[in-house]
């Protein structure tokens, strides 16, 4: 069926304003908003406002911005409790946090890149920057090698050529055929590794979660600040995190 005779452009319009806001660009005020958008700086203002009056902006007079409301947050914590994964996976990722006191993370893939469903900080006055619902790239991070790993190899290189592989350190992979290498590793372990490739002296672990179909619908992780990296310091943590990974498995259906 062709649904484009039932779309309503003002709606879009309202989405395509909503979309704009990021974690990076949190804020706007109405000229970058129509600028962005393409409209005239009057349409833009009769979107931000209804939106406004809807509670999903928020304007700010003392800077002139406009920013995301709080009923986004309402949708979005509606959103995320309804997600059978992330109830399932919460008792297990406060038992893993407790054990080691260390980050866990939560991932799934989302329009080609690595997004946090959920997150438990460790115990510890450093604080690792990855909010529930931030996005992350999928070639430099632990929990995206391991989304990408399940997926066929020339999905993977589309992937990476439309994403682009930006070098964020020293030890980033740029290389998209060094990259498919790498995958072999991660399948062949069942487990991935970023060595501060995403983040000085961040380091990470993550492992597959499968369901019924066998299928890696989420990845696991433990993140760390490591000043003084030596080869092999990680070693004890992956058995743990993979039993961890395992048993959201199973209850997920994946036998």
């Amino acid at each position: 069926m062709n649904y484009s005779s039932y779309r309503v452009k003002s709606i879009e319009k309202a989405l395509q304003m909503l979309k704009l806001f990021t974690v990076d660009r949190p804020e706007f005020t109405l000229s970058e908003l129509a600028e962005s958008m393409g409209v005239h700086k009057s349409t833009a203002y009769r979107i931000a406002i209804t939106l406004a009056g809807g509670g999903f902006l928020r304007w700010n007079p003392r800077k002139g911005t406009y920013s995301l409301g709080l009923k986004i947050l309402n949708l979005s914590s509606a959103l995320m409790s309804s997600l059978e994964l992330r109830v399932q996976a919460r008792p297990y990722l406060e038992k893993l946090a407790s054990k080691i006191n260390e980050t866990v993370h939560l991932g799934v893939l989302d329009q080609d890149e690595v997004v946090y469903i959920d997150k438990i900080e460790a115990r510890r006055s450093i604080r690792i920057f990855s909010d529930i619902g931030k996005r992350a790239p999928c070639h430099c991070t632990a929990l995206g090698k391991v989304l990408l790993a399940d997926l066929p190899p020339e999905t993977v290189r589309s992937i990476l050529l439309k994403k682009g592989m930006k070098c964020y350190t020293a030890n980033t992979l740029t290389s998209i055929s060094e990259f498919l290498e790498h995958l072999e590793t991660v399948r062949r372990n069942g487990y991935a590794l970023d060595l501060e490739e995403h983040e000085p002296l961040v380091y990470c672990i993550a492992v597959p979660i499968r369901d019924f179909s066998r299928r890696t619908i989420a990845t696991l992780s433990l993140t760390m600040i490591i000043k003084n990296y030596s080869e092999g310091c990680l070693a004890p943590y992956i058995p743990v995190l993979k039993e961890a990974g395992a048993k959201i498995s199973a209850e997920m259906g994946f036998i």
